[in-house]
Formats: C-alpha cells, structure tokens, sequence
C-alpha cells in the first residue's frame, strides 16, 4: 500500500527527487509503455535524476524497442518543459554550451548515475578551444553560397537533439567566426560537431566531410555519437538496399513501385533524380506547384510522365489501365491540387471533403487482383519534411495504403532527416500498434540515398542510347523520348555497349544465365545476340533462311517505292521463327531504326510513333533513315496489312499539313506469323514472304550438334536445355514423348501442381503464346502472399519444373507469367496424360472452367479469360484441306475423341463463366443443331445468344437451325418412305417462314454493322454472306417440295407450277383432282401463299447481290479458297433455282431455232435472260469472259425485243441494252445485230438526261465512262465525265454494305490503244493461263503490266499527282482517277508527272502500274 501510494503522488514532486518506483509509474501511467519495459528500469535502478541525463542511444542500449525510447524521449521532454522544472534546474550558463546541456549537467551533478556520470563530465577550456577552431576552419574553407547554404540548414531541425536557430540570430551575425560561435552557443561541443558534420553532407561538401572528420577523431575527446553517427549511415545504406531489392543485389525484385511523397525544397530537388531509376507506377504528390518548380518538373525533365488527378482512375480497371497507359507509363498524380491548372491548394478540411474519398477510391483500385499483385509492388512514403500532425494529407493516405496493403509489410519510409523520422513515426505509434523503424531509412541524407539508387539499378543500357543516322552518323535517344514512344520496343544500334563490365563474374554469371534461360525455351533477348558477337563466343545459330529474309528486307530499302512495305516469315509454333527475326533486326540494328511492336492494335497510335521515330533527330530537310517493326505471334496478314495502310496515311496526312518532304526511305515490317501450315500460307501469300518449318536440315542439324559442345564447356546440364534438345532432334516426337512419359512418371492429379501443369498443357497446345500469371499461380498453389520471396512458382512445381518458364504477360510485358516451355512438349503432356493416366481434355478443360480462382479478379485475368475464350470457340483457318473447321480445335478433339456429351458439358459450364459474350451459347446452339440435332435445345441457346448480343451472326444461326430442322425432317421422311402429307407440308413451311424471319433480319443487320463480333474466327471487315445463302436454301426447299406434290399432276402441270411459284396465278386458279387430300393441299397453300410468292424473289434478290458481291468487289486473300467453294455452290443453287422455271422440252431445243419464233413473248425472253444470268448488269459483265458471241448475240437481241415491246422503257433495261451491246462488240464486232457506237451514245444520253447524277446505281454512270471516255484521238470531250465520275463513286459507297466499302473495286474493261469502241479491252481477253491462282497473283501483285501483250494492247495515259490524287489533264479539264493500289502514290504530297494504265470498276476509273516520269 506505501509502494502504491508513492508511486500515486510522482506529480507532487520535482522529477530531480523521484525514486525508481515514481519513475515506474509515470512510464506506466503518462507514458503508457509496455509493463515489462517499464520493469527495466526497476531492475537497473533508475532514478528521476538518472532519467534527465538519459538519451535515446541510452534507452536502446538497455533493451527498449525504438518505439517506445522515441515515446519516452518525447514525454521526457514535455515534462522538464513545466515552469517547475525548469526553475528547479536552472544554473548559468557557460559560454558556448546549450541550455539543453546545462540543464543536465547540472541535474545529472546532484544525483549522477553509475553508468554515466564519467561520460556526462563538464569538458575543459582547453578543449572547448579545439572544437572551436575545427569549426572555424571548416566554415572558412566554404564558399560564399555554400556559407548562405549552411545557415540556412541551421535554421532547420536536422537531428532530433539539436533544435533550429533563429533565424534572426543568424541576420545578425554575418562573420564565420560568429556562426561557430553561435553552433557551440546554441548545440555545445559534441553536439555541434555533429550537426556541422550533417550540414556538410548536405550542401553537399563530400570533400570537407572527409577532412571535418579526421580532424574530429584527432581530438582528445569521446565522440561516439558522431562515430555511431557514420556506422549507422553505412548500416542505413545496406537497409535501404535490402528494402527495395528484397536483399537482391539490384532493383528488379518489385515489377512496380508507389510512391507518395510531400513538398520538396529547392535544395533537396537536385538528389531526386533517382525516382528516374525506379520502375515507377505512379507518385502521388501532395504539392500543388509540383510542375511547376518541384518533383513533378525535374522528373518529366528526363522521363515521361502523364499528370493525372485521382479522380482519372475511377472506372472499370481495364478501361482506365488503357486511357492512362499505365504500365508503361508513369502516371504522376496530383493529390492537393495543382496551381498551374487553377485547381487550388486545399487546406485539411476541404481536401478532407473533396479529394480523400477520390484518393481512397485510387489507391483501391491500384490494389484490386487484376491491377497490382502486392506481393510484386512496393509502396515508398518519400518524406522530404516533416508531418507535424495526424490532421496531415499525407498521413491520411497512408492509412488509406495500411488498410489497402492489409498491413505494413509493403510499405517503407525514407525521411530526410531523422527529426522527420521521430515525427513520422510518432504518428504511426499512436494510431498503430506496430514500429516502422524496421521499414524506415532516415540517417541518410536525399545524396546519399540517390547515390545508392543509382548502384542499385540493373546496367542494362549503355549511358548514351544511339540510334542511326544519315551518312553513318547517330543520334542520342533521350530516355524520356524512348518513353514516349511506348508501343515501341526500340532496339538502339549500341544495344548493351558499355553496360556492363564484361570482365566481372557478375557478368559472366549474366551471360550464362541469359543462355540457359533461352535454351530452355525462354524468349530469346538482345543480350543472347550482343554476348555472341564477343570474343571466345561462338557465333549465334542462324536457320538456312537467315540469308533469304534479310535479303527480302534489305531489299525493300533499295528498291523503296513506298512509305510503308509488309514483308511476312510464316513459321511453325516452336520452330525459332521469332528468334530468326530478331536475329535478322540486330544485324541490321546499325543500318535500320529498329523497334518490336507491343501493341499492333493500336494502330493509329502506333503510326504515330513510327513516325517520331523516323524523324528523330533530324531536320525536316534531312535524309530519313528506313525503319524495320517487327510484329511477333500474329496469327495472319490481316492485322499487319490495316497497320501497314495506317502507317501510310498517317505519313501522307503528316506530309500535307506540314507542307514537308516525302519520306524517301521505307517503313519495312516484319510480320511473324505463327501457323501450323506456314509452307502453304507462304505459297498463296501475294507480298514478298519466307517460310520456316519444324524440320532442320542437314547443315542445321550440324551447326545444333556443335552448339551442344560448346554448351556442355560451360553449363552443367545442357541436355536439360528441352527446348534446344527439341530442336537438335529434329523436332523428333519421340524425344518428346520421353522427356514428358520421364518428368510425369508418378503423377498424382490430386495434387495442385499437377493440375496447373495439366491446364498449362491445354492452353499451350491450342493457343501457343498463352501463359497464366505468377500471382494467378501462387493463388492456384495456395502460396502464402509474403513468402513469396522464398519460394518461386517453379520451384513449388517441382517435379515438373523443368517443363516449365517464366515469361513476361501483358500488352507491354506489365507482369510475369508461367508457360509450358515448347509447344511440342505441351502437346505430349496431354498425349501422356491420356495414354498413362485416363486424364481427358474434357476433364481438363471441365476442371478449368469449374476453377473460379481463373475467372475472378487478379493481373493477367483479362488475357487468361481471352485465352480460354479463344481455346473454346476460335475456329482455323486452313488447317486442314484448306478449309475452316466447324468449331475450335479443340471441340473438334474432344468431339473425336469423347463425344457429343462432353462438348456439350464444356459449353453449357463455360456459358456461365461468359455470360455477356454471345460467341458461347451461339456455338453451342451449332454444335446442339450440327452434331446431336436437337433443334428445340439448338434454339434456346441460340436466342440466348441474341439476347446478349443481336448482329447478323447470331441471329442468322436462329435461322440455320429453322433452316436444318427443316432439312432433318425431310430427310426422316425419306428414310421411311413417307410422302408428304398435308399436315407435314403446313408444319415445313411453317418452319421456312421462321427461318426466312430470320435470315432476312441477319440480312439486315448485315449490310449495317460497323463493330466486330467477339467470335475470335470472324474479322472486322468479314460480310456474313450465310444469311443470304439462307434465304436461297429455304425457297429452293419449299420449291423442291412443293413441286413434287401430286397436287399437280392434273392439266399442263409444269405451266401451273411455274405460274404458282412465280406468283403470276393463285392456288385457288390452279385445276386439281377434287378430293380431301388435295384440299387439304390447297388450304395449306392458300393459308401460306403470301409466303410461298415472295420466295423467288426474295431468292433472286440475294442471286443478284452475289452477283455484284463476287463481279464488283475483290475478295481478300485467306478468302479466296473459301470464296472459290462458295460460288461453285452458288452455282449448283442457281441451276436448281432455274429448273423449277424452265420447261425441260424447251431446254432440249436449239437455242438458234427458239430465236426464229416471232411468237415468243416477253416472259420468256425474260425468263431466258435469267437463265443465262444476263437479267443484271453484274450477270452481264461475267459473259466478258466468254470464248464466242454466240450467246451474247440471243441476250442481245433479247433486250433488242423488249425495248421494241415495252410499253415504257425502264432504265435497268436500256442500261442493260447498252451493255450487252458492248460486250458483243468486244467479242464480236463483225456481228449484225449490234448497236454503233453514235447509237449506244445517244441511248445513253438519253438515259443520263433522265436520271441526271443523283440515280442510286453505279451502273448508269460505269457505262458513261466507258462509252465517253476520250479516246488517244480524241480532240472533243465530255465535261460531264467528272460529274459522272463523283456519281458512280457516291452511288457505289451507298449500294455496299458498310463491311465491304473499303475492299477494292475489279476492272473488268481497261483502255487501250485502238480508237473507237476497240479501244476498250476486256480484262478477261488480257492474260490467259490455266492455273488461276499464279492468273490471280498476277493482277493482286500488279505483276500482270510487265507482260509484254498486255503492254502491246494497253495504253499508258500521262497524268498528274497532286496532294496524294491522281488526275489525268485533258487540255484543262483534270479528271479523277483512284491509284488501284493504295502503296502506288509516293507520300508526301509532291506534285508530279505519272503515267498509268486505266482500268473502269464499278467504283470509277482506276490507275494501274503508276509510273513517275522523274
């Protein structure tokens, strides 16, 4: 109870007389420590006048955490604060010593302690002198602005045990020897030594800091606080290490780093420029004039930054990832306003309530799965002043960061000083239970912490990038430019020169490193060909290719005749394809500017950037040097065509505005595309390709065999390097298959490591460049989120780890990834897994749609989840007998090799994790109608899929399935011999019309999309040609019923047939046997005849737009296979259609004796042009290829007859007279039934005085150009011919689908050199050979003009380019003509003369094989 009472009344007396038990108590009661710290002091017998002399060192050294010595320092100092007891300790002063010390020397004096009363002794005269004269000297060695930067530094609270000096102390004494008096009148001896030495640090003065030093150590005086002092900078600086590398040797270990830093003085801007050396995702930067004079401006001076608010990163996270670029660039956000936009400074309050919440919402969204792992980043509080209250921005954030990192353990703090530090952490302790002291550097000052930054970066690039310039001289690539230019991975002709030193083991334990990472399987990288080209390195493997694809680029740049050339290496998955290109960029790295494509998607934004890196360096007047991009993992030609178009237009577009020059040296790009039939793709690719394969030959194999040696002189395990040994067995299969049967012997499928290897396996056999993210894995493995760093991905895959390599995920490599590391070897997994283990594809696959781990948020979901998409529903292009499959590769497989359960099973689960994408529901409704014909589940599925995404695919699959039902049951008719009753008829034509519904929306909706459908297998600029196909199919179906109906079978019954499905007669005028059944017929027909009259129409309608499609338009080249077996159906279609309006006795009849009958009528002479498809101006141009006249002359004279016979002459038949007139001159102009040209023109004039140049075909106009065109002779011409011309061009645009108007136009007649109607030529009559596919590669190319006939017959007009347009001048009248090859026109917009062949298409005339005459 006495103890109790003592420790009550610690208050009631000075501090000087408290006992150990009152100081026990007011660390309990005031101070609020741990009992068990409290209790030390107990043990070591601590008095009230022991705790005066007491400093922090002091409680550290008995066993306190820094924590609570900081906390009791602080109330320490609060307490001899009071008035009582700074009375009670008051003694003179002495000259040259701080009150502070004083105080407690005369306290520690009364009641010394026995551990420190000899190191608390009062210094003699003598030395007091010494410390004086060091300081002196030290200041005199100072220049003038160094001085005024010391004073100012004392003005400021650098060490926690020395306070600031007022500043107007140091107005008033301006002499050195003052301010050395004043720094030992304001700090004492010790204490003044120290705070100089961290000045000195801090101006810098490195020199005198060396000098400052011995001279202390020299003095006959105990300074361990100054000594501990360095010990404790050089701790600090292995601390600061070790946080941000994770005890690595160098930056890398975090793919990203957060910081959030206050204000930075003027002074303390110049060290700052190591934030250039972190892989920085973004700052956040709480000062307003940060842009303007602070962090923000000095940064962007060498690096890009994009400035962003917090708001900007509110929305969905891929979406705002792509708007900021974030990743590849640092985004340096605003947090407390920005002066130079208005936006004003806030005080607490006001940020409080209108930007924490903002703050709050970033810093979670920075922290959500998909956007940072947090194991992988690093959050940095870079406090350059100190937080003087919890009522601080910056500490608001940071517990915003606590609460998102879920902890402490992501984050650190560097402090300028370590009076911030105490500050800072005094705030944390108060509101947290945990120490930062562990997390913190402070005892460096902002140089050092630069200086060691610097150490820490990887040297991967030589100090000064170089690119190459005109005349063999180069250019520097400023970092900050290198960055913007960010879907560029540019490669520099000094790649790696200078970097490292090449003589260290560091470096030889890189390049050994970098080697066995590549033969592995890894992707090969810069330094693979730099560190082969050093000596005692043996040269890199070059493919028998090597020579022929650097010959095909090379040679673009000499024979340069457009901006922007695509040059294509098809190559088998796995074979070396990339590595190949890249060999070939970093040979020509010194000639050529080079970059690697990151993003080919972006295509306009790439342009862009193509042409800032031409341009880079140089004058507008100055030689450009050519460009080589390389597009890795494409799939087709497709995607590098539309980027080589845009990289055009943007030049052209660049040229014209600024008025420059045209860029004399091409834009080459290298496509890579990755196929299973590169040979073939090679063979009917039109531009300038190679091809590489899985099969080496004899000298490959042999250059493989000696790399192997040189591996084995310095690697331990080369034949462990899988994917070399793939290689150097010439892809051998059963190599494989016993490296996987080996590995995978003993696998147990109930462990987590096994089934990530299986679905790694299935994802890289069918989408070879998949992989799935590092922290997607560590989740699935059920890795423990901060021990990360303990243990990879791979080695928790053990044993199947050798399979196994990391890679780099994302657009722009934004995160790690793991992959099986050869294709081959993933194919033979699955192959083992199967053979070995019963474990399926569809188990697998079942297993992996079932996983919600791979579906919810998390890095790198978004390019699984396509991945996935792509396995499910991606079909192939010529894979197999050149056509396209039904349905993935995949579900191909397993409907092979399992069944139609299982496919099903797939679709249905995987339905539910796709839920917003129609591609899903809308295969399996065509695997549902295809394969297991259960129409009605078909349906379901299908309006499914239309109700997630309604276009022109999925509704028409509605109708196809309408379409199959219909055909099924047909057939099941068939089958049982069953004719068709009335019953069935109403219900087949019941399911016509739902299937004419539909196709006739998908039609619809076909020729007014814009936007591409996620199917992966349909491209943007594909017309869905089915639905109308649809519409064919379901009336020659209804047609082919009907006809066999006995029904008919009465009085003339193919007269009545035919009038009945021509719409010319009703059912109800049709003579029939009167009976039930046959009424029955004829109520079925009645109640569907609206239906069954507009089917031949509506069947023509869609023959006829083929007919344009196929005559006007030029298919695109992975198109023409399927388009040459889409119009040999279309024609067998036609065939059919025809016979059901044809009268077979008729048909058997000389066509010559039928025209001598004057008594045909007009139907028959339509239905015989119909026949010949000579009823539409597209039908008529194909009779152009006819070998003779003959027919031509019986269409002739057909349109002859009905102009004579029609009571008003319709436009459509005058046009179509013209016409057929003129192809009959062509190929037949010794004819007697022909038109001459005076009477074709006046026709024509006629017809043009009518329809004028707003009529809404092209045909009118196509015939004006022809028959109006100015000939060689020529002296008069028609001034209307570019009316004509602006006519046929709008009308056309309006008549084609949107999908189809940017696909080029065909020429079918072309001008040559004979005068009147014998100067136009047929296309068809120009070049003949048997084979179509060299025929078709000729015209595509424009190859065809160097045939000396086609030269012959043609004429070469003379014409004119001005600002990228082609015209050709006739006195004064210019006429526009279309280049028919976008590339032919140079770039840059110089007027020049050309010459040309003309070609007429139904979208204009058109220019063929320009020449420049300079």
């Amino acid at each position: 109870m006495a103890g109790e009472a003592a420790m009550a009344d610690y208050n009631n007396h000075h501090i000087e007389t408290w006992t150990k038990e009152h100081v026990h108590a007011w660390l309990c009661e005031t101070v609020k420590i741990k009992p068990e710290y409290a209790d030390i002091f107990i043990k070591e017998e601590v008095s009230g006048a022991d705790l005066v002399c007491y400093e922090k060192q002091d409680l550290l050294e008995m066993g306190l955490q820094h924590g609570p010595a900081v906390r009791i320092m602080k109330r320490l100092t609060e307490h001899l604060s009071r008035p009582e007891n700074t009375q009670s300790c008051k003694e003179e002063t002495q000259p040259k010593q701080t009150k502070r010390e004083n105080e407690a020397v005369s306290c520690a004096t009364e009641m010394p302690s026995k551990r420190h009363q000899t190191q608390r002794a009062e210094r003699s005269n003598q030395m007091a002198s010494k410390v004086f004269t060091i300081l002196l000297e030290c200041l005199e060695e100072l220049t003038e602005e160094h001085f005024k930067k010391f004073k100012r530094f004392l003005q400021q609270p650098l060490l926690s045990e020395c306070s600031a000096v007022p500043e107007s102390q140091l107005e008033t004494k301006g002499k050195r020897m003052d301010i050395a008096d004043l720094i030992l009148e304001y700090h004492g001896q010790e204490n003044g030594l120290k705070i100089t030495h961290c000045i000195l640090k801090k101006i810098p003065r490195n020199d005198l800091v060396q000098i400052f030093t011995e001279k202390v150590d020299q003095l006959q005086i105990s300074t361990p606080d100054l000594k501990t002092e360095v010990k404790v900078e050089t701790d600090h600086g292995e601390k600061l290490k070790n946080l941000l590398t994770c005890g690595a040797s160098t930056l890398g270990h975090y793919s990203y780093f957060i910081l959030v830093m206050n204000k930075a003085d003027p002074e303390q801007l110049e060290h700052l420029q190591f934030l250039c050396n972190l892989d920085l995702f973004c700052v956040l930067d709480f000062d307003p004039n940060s842009n303007t004079n602070g962090a923000c401006k000095l940064y962007t001076e060498f690096c890009h930054a994009n400035l962003h608010f917090p708001a900007y990163f509110q929305s969905e996270p891929s979406a705002v990832v792509k708007k900021l670029n974030l990743y590849n660039q640092t985004s340096w956000v605003f947090c407390n306003g920005r002066l130079d936009l208005d936006s004003r400074h806030l005080d607490y309050q006001t940020w409080l309530k209108e930007t924490h919440r903002e703050i709050e919402q970033m810093v979670s969204f920075m922290f959500k799965p998909e956007v940072l792992p947090s194991r992988k980043c690093l959050v940095i509080f870079l406090l350059l002043s100190s937080v003087e209250s919890e009522k601080d921005p910056i500490f608001d954030t940071f517990m915003t960061f606590h609460r998102q990192c879920g902890g402490e353990e992501n984050i650190i703090h560097i402090c300028n000083n370590e009076h911030t530090f105490d500050k800072w952490q005094s705030l944390i302790q108060n509101k947290y239970e945990f120490d930062i002291e562990k997390k913190s550097v402070y005892y460096l000052d902002l140089s050092q912490v630069y200086g060691k930054i610097v150490k820490l970066a990887p040297q991967s690039h030589p100090l000064a990038r170089l690119l190459p310039s005109a005349g063999c001289s180069s250019v520097i690539l400023k970092k900050k430019d290198e960055q913007r230019m960010n879907t560029l991975e540019i490669l520099c002709e000094n790649e790696y020169e200078g970097a490292y030193d090449e003589d260290s083991p560091g470096f030889h334990n890189l390049k050994l490193k970098d080697e066995e990472e590549f033969y592995r399987g890894g992707e090969v990288k810069w330094l693979n060909f730099y560190i082969s080209e050093k000596q005692k390195a043996k040269p890199f493997i070059k493919r028998d290719k090597y020579e022929a694809v650097r010959t095909m680029v090379t040679s673009q740049i000499k024979m340069a005749k457009n901006t922007c050339v695509l040059v294509n290496l098809f190559h088998h998955p796995g074979c070396g394809g990339t590595t190949l290109a890249k060999h070939v960029m970093w040979e020509l790295r010194k000639d050529l500017r080079c970059a690697v494509l990151s993003d080919i998607s972006a295509n306009e934004h790439v342009a862009s950037q193509v042409m800032d890196l031409m341009k880079y360096g140089k004058s507008d007047a100055s030689l450009q040097t050519p460009a080589l991009l390389l597009v890795d993992n494409s799939k087709d030609t497709e995607a590098a065509e539309k980027l080589r178009n845009c990289i055009r237009r943007k030049i052209d577009k660049n040229c014209l505005v600024k008025k420059e020059k045209s860029f004399s040296s091409p834009v080459i790009i290298l496509n890579c595309a990755r196929t299973h039939l590169p040979k073939e793709q090679y063979t009917h690719c039109e531009t300038d390709s190679q091809y590489i394969t899985a099969e080496l030959t004899k000298k490959e194999q042999d250059d493989f065999e000696e790399k192997l040696q040189e591996l084995k002189e310095n690697h331990k395990r080369p034949e462990n390097f899988y994917s070399f040994m793939i290689m150097k067995s010439n892809f051998d299969k059963k190599y494989v298959k016993n490296i996987v049967s080996n590995i995978l012997k003993d696998l147990d499928m109930q462990t987590k490591q096994a089934k990530l290897l299986s679905i790694m396996a299935l994802l890289n056999s069918y989408i070879p460049e998949s992989h799935i993210s590092q922290s997607v894995c560590e989740d699935f493995l059920g890795m423990q989120p901060f021990l990360w760093g303990k243990e990879t991905v791979i080695e928790r895959m053990e044993p199947y780890s050798n399979l196994l390599i990391e890679c780099r995920g994302g657009s722009y490599g934004e995160y790690s990834a793991i992959r099986i590391l050869h294709y081959d070897i993933a194919c033979a997994c699955l192959d083992e897994l199967d053979l070995t283990y019963n474990i399926k594809m569809s188990d697998i696959t079942l297993d992996l749609l079932h996983c919600d781990l791979f579906f919810k948020t998390g890095i790198g979901k978004d390019d699984l989840i396509l991945f996935i998409q792509r396995m499910l529903i991606e079909r192939q292009r010529n894979v197999e007998h050149e056509r396209e499959t039904q349905f993935s590769l995949l579900i191909e497989k397993i409907h092979t090799d399992e069944g139609q359960q299982k496919v099903q099973e797939i679709f249905m689960k995987a339905s539910t994790r796709y839920e917003t994408m129609a591609s899903i529901p809308q295969a399996l409704a065509r695997y549902l109608y295809l394969y297991e014909k259960d129409f009605l589940q078909a349906l379901d599925w299908a309006e499914n899929a239309t109700k997630i995404t309604e276009n022109s695919f999925t509704v028409d699959t509605i109708g196809q399935i309408h379409k199959n039902y219909l055909k099924y049951q047909i057939e099941q008719e068939k089958e049982q011999e069953m004719s068709c009753s009335p019953d069935r008829l109403d219900s087949y034509i019941e399911l016509a019309k739902k299937a004419t519904n539909a196709f006739q929306r998908a039609q619809k909706l076909a020729k007014t999309e814009n936007e591409p459908y996620e199917d992966c297998h349909v491209t943007k600029d594909t017309y869905n040609k089915s639905a109308d196909m649809g519409v064919i199919e379901i009336a020659l179906i209804i047609f082919d019923i009907i006809s066999k109906l006995q029904f008919f079978d009465v009085k003339d019954p193919k007269w009545q047939l035919q009038s009945f499905l021509k719409g010319s007669i009703s059912i109800s005028n049709v003579d029939f046997e009167d009976n039930v059944v046959n009424q029955k017929y004829a109520d079925i027909l009645k109640k569907h005849e609206y239906f069954i009259h507009g089917l031949k129409q509506q069947a023509k309608t869609s023959f006829e737009f083929f007919e344009r499609y196929f005559i006007y338009l030029k298919s695109r080249k992975f198109e023409e296979e399927s388009g040459h077996r889409f119009r040999r159906k279309l024609s067998k279609h036609f065939k059919k259609y025809i016979s059901f309006f044809t009268i077979e006795d008729e048909l058997a009849q000389n066509l010559s004796t039928r025209f001598l009958q004057e008594s045909m009528d007009i139907e028959d002479r339509k239905m015989f042009l119909e026949e010949q498809k000579a009823d539409t101006f597209a039908g008529l141009l194909q009779h152009l290829e006819d070998r003779s006249g003959e027919t031509m002359e019986k269409i002739t004279e057909c349109y002859t007859f009905l102009i004579e016979h029609s009571k008003s002459r319709h436009p459509k038949i005058i046009t179509n007279l013209i016409l057929a007139n003129l192809i009959l001159h062509l190929l037949n102009p010794k004819s007697k039934r022909i038109l001459q040209e005076r009477d074709l023109i006046h026709l024509l004039r006629q017809a043009m005085l009518e329809i004028r140049a707003q009529h809404p075909f092209p045909e009118p106009y196509y015939l004006a150009l022809l028959l109006l065109w100015p000939s060689s002779s020529t002296t008069e011409i028609d001034e209307n011919i570019v009316i004509y011309i602006k006519a046929i061009r709008s009308s056309s645009r309006h008549q084609l689908p949107n999908s189809l108007r940017r696909r080029g136009a065909i020429s079918h007649i072309f001008l040559g050199k004979k005068p009147g109607l014998e100067r136009l030529v047929p296309k068809a009559k120009l070049y003949y050979t048997n084979d179509p596919k060299e025929s078709n590669r000729l015209w595509q190319s424009g190859d065809i003009f160097a045939q000396k006939d086609i030269k012959d017959r043609l004429l070469r007009v003379h014409g004119i380019v001005e600002q990228g347009e082609v015209y050709i001048e006739y006195g004064k009248l210019k006429i526009p003509v279309h280049p028919a090859f976008i590339d032919a026109v140079r770039t840059g917009f110089s007027t020049e003369k050309v010459t040309f062949y003309l070609g007429f298409a139904m979208t204009g005339p058109l220019a063929y094989d320009i020449q420049y005459e300079n």
